[in-house]
């Protein structure tokens, strides 16, 4: 409770756990489900880690500067825009999202760059 307004304290993506940035990013089903597309979607088969885990992978391939590393990189900053734009959305707003959704948007703009 923050200035006498109540939060609700789960997932808003899954309403499994508590919402706290670790589980957001990536330990929920729903947002490593997403993340999971979106390397699919690039040729990228790899496990799906812990916030740290992930921002170290993304990290070493944006050094590289060039090709895949710089979609990588773009992809990430999208996603975790996007789902905490929807994340926003659903808390505040009673919205709604979709992981198609969210990876139609993203690889549409990534298509159009």
């Amino acid at each position: 409770q923050k200035i006498g307004i109540q939060v609700a304290q789960v997932c808003v993506f899954c309403g499994q756990e508590e919402e706290i940035f670790e589980h957001l990013f990536f330990e929920c089903s729903y947002t490593s489900d997403v993340w999971k597309r979106l390397l699919n979607w690039m040729g990228i088969q790899r496990q799906i880690q812990t916030w740290e885990e992930e921002l170290q992978w993304v990290t070493y391939h944006a050094r590289k500067k060039k090709g895949i590393g710089n979609i990588i990189v773009a992809v990430f900053g999208m996603l975790l825009h996007s789902l905490w734009r929807d994340r926003n959305s659903i808390r505040l707003q009673n919205g709604s999202t979709s992981a198609e959704q969210i990876c139609r948007e993203i690889t549409s703009y990534v298509h159009i760059k």
